[in-house]
């Protein structure tokens, strides 16, 4: 019996955990009885080279999860496939199928069944079944199977698994890749928060947390495969304060090892865990603060535990450590959420300066509280992945666009490193520049054009330029120092100096030793700043950075 399991990630560096995860649990009589082959692909692989794969593998069954971001590609191939041969069985899992499953078995009826819920304890008995008699379809009877039969719906409850501990390591099948560059690694399974918005806050299930010891175990073999980064899934790491700092107390074994990424709920940080947090070793984790709205109402609305108040003192802790990474969230479109509140809430995040601030729009995922009852809530929202919310209560559709350029304004100049510091001291210098910025974009085509790193920096430079002349030499200073051309307009002002100018000008950076040394500088105000380039040592970049007072020169050009 043969099983072609189809893995589309979003990229190569993705990698699901859930055929690991499933097939880590089949007995060795199980495992025997059939064949499982695995399909690989990202979203940019070509459908005929995936097509061509599968069916090549000669499937008895096709088995794949669906998320928002695959699913149109994954249908795409599977709707051909069953054109090909329509005696194939196709059963999908994932979290597209957390809700009510009948318009999509309806509008896909070539898909055999779709599985709701947790699937590592059904798998084994799943697997003996259909070895057993490929042809039979009893085990759609099992947990969690949805399917259409003879016109009748049948909608079963969420699988759960009830035994987490018991649940064999996904490390322990064939299947897990370890050629990528981080491994995922989920340590506990529940969450206590109750989020509207998202698929943990579907069902209220108790949180089962694995033995400190068995995570000791795994990390050690995990190690051992020369991995370096760890992503830990456990939906709020700061959930049990006793157990987090358990955790962060293993995670310093593996200092210089490993570096450990972690989601917490800033507003929820004890005094235990800030201590541990604030003697930590540096550099041995990277932080995801969810912080969603910083209005008090909105966070209501989500039912999302924690005040706004909370969440930005935690934040500003974990940012005083100086120890890791911190990024941060925003999610436009939630009821209540205006986009002048928005703009805010951004602006004052920019202030306080995480590492990076995310902003999407609110997605209305199968299951959630949202989705259900999005009528409710005043909610209109894309039927297509990733379900993106059009407009709501108190956002526009014209709103939703301007938050897409929002975004992608915080990811250009905020969130990379190279203008961060220049672009967050004009947001905080002039009230009005993000928003000025923000309406001159939305009129262009920016949100959906892609820039490289200078057509970028140059976009800053030119609305600068044009609306905000007093910061054009805050945009030139950096631009140099970026190592952008210097025959570019931005640097029309940057004068390049040799050792001819010596008796005229000083030149606090001269090195008579360093004969392939170049030497520009640029004035500004009161200020000249002095640069020096060695193509040898750096390619574009200056390797020396030095300003003076231009008064204690010897001559101002």
């Amino acid at each position: 019996m043969n099983i072609t399991w189809l893995d589309i990630n979003a990229s190569y560096s993705h990698s699901s955990l859930a055929l690991p995860s499933l097939e880590a649990q089949l007995q060795s009589q199980t495992r025997s009885g059939c064949k499982i082959e695995v399909v690989s692909g990202t979203l940019k692989t070509p459908v005929d080279d995936v097509l061509m794969e599968t069916i090549e593998s000669n499937p008895d069954y096709i088995l794949a999860t669906a998320w928002l971001f695959n699913v149109k590609y994954l249908l795409s191939i599977l709707s051909r496939i069953h054109s090909i041969d329509k005696n194939i069985k196709i059963v999908l899992g994932g979290p597209e199928f957390m809700g009510n499953n009948f318009e999509f078995l309806s509008g896909n009826p070539y898909v055999t069944a779709v599985f709701k819920g947790e699937g590592e304890e059904i798998f084994n008995e799943f697997i003996k079944m259909v070895s057993q008699d490929p042809a039979s379809l009893e085990w759609r009877k099992l947990e969690g199977f949805e399917y259409i039969e003879n016109g009748r719906y049948h909608l079963k409850k969420s699988a759960v698994v009830r035994e987490f501990q018991k649940l064999i390591p996904p490390e322990s099948s064939l299947f897990f890749r370890w050629d990528k560059a981080f491994v995922q690694l989920e340590t506990s399974r529940g969450c206590f928060n109750s989020c509207r918005f998202c698929v943990s806050g579907i069902d209220s299930a108790s949180i089962q947390d694995l033995d400190i010891e068995q995570i000791k175990i795994r990390l050690d073999n995990i190690c051992s495969k020369g991995i370096r980064e760890i992503r830990i899934l456990d939906r709020t790491f700061n959930a049990n304060s006793k157990r987090a700092v358990e955790m962060l107390t293993l995670f310093e074994e593996y200092y210089g090892k490993l570096k450990f990424h972690i989601e917490v709920h800033p507003a929820l940080l004890s005094p235990a865990v800030r201590n541990k947090l604030a003697n930590i070793p540096e550099g041995l984790l990277h932080i995801e603060a969810g912080i969603q709205s910083l209005d008090e109402t909105v966070l209501v609305n989500c039912a999302r535990k924690g005040t706004s108040k909370q969440s930005i003192e935690g934040l500003k802790f974990l940012l005083s450590t100086e120890k890791f990474e911190v990024h941060t969230d925003f999610i436009a479109g939630l009821p209540g959420y205006t986009f002048d509140m928005l703009l805010s809430d951004v602006k004052r995040m920019i202030a306080i300066s995480p590492d990076e601030i995310q902003l999407e729009l609110l997605k209305l995922l199968p299951g959630t509280h949202f989705r259900i009852y999005s009528e409710r809530y005043g909610i209109s929202f894309s039927p297509e992945p990733p379900y993106e919310v059009l407009k709501s209560d108190s956002l526009s559709y014209k709103e939703t666009v301007l938050c897409k350029v929002l975004s992608k304004i915080i990811e250009y100049w905020y969130n990379d490193s190279s203008w961060r510091s220049t672009f967050r001291k004009i947001v905080i210098s002039d009230e009005r520049f993000l928003e000025d910025m923000l309406m001159e974009l939305f009129a262009s085509p920016f949100h959906e054009t892609l820039h490289s790193f200078e057509s970028k920096s140059m976009l800053l430079y030119l609305f600068c330029k044009k609306h905000y002349p007093e910061y054009t030499d805050h945009i030139v200073l950096n631009w140099v120092m970026c190592g952008l051309s210097l025959k570019k307009e931005p640097a029309s002002q940057v004068r390049h100096w040799n050792i001819k100018d010596m008796e005229q000008i000083s030149n606090p950076l001269f090195d008579p030793v360093k004969r392939t040394n170049s030497y520009y500088y640029f004035d500004s105000d009161n200020t000249r700043y002095w640069f020096t380039f060695n193509k040898s040592e750096e390619r574009c970049k200056p390797i020396k950075f030095h300003q003076e007072n231009i008064n204690n020169c010897k001559q101002k050009i």
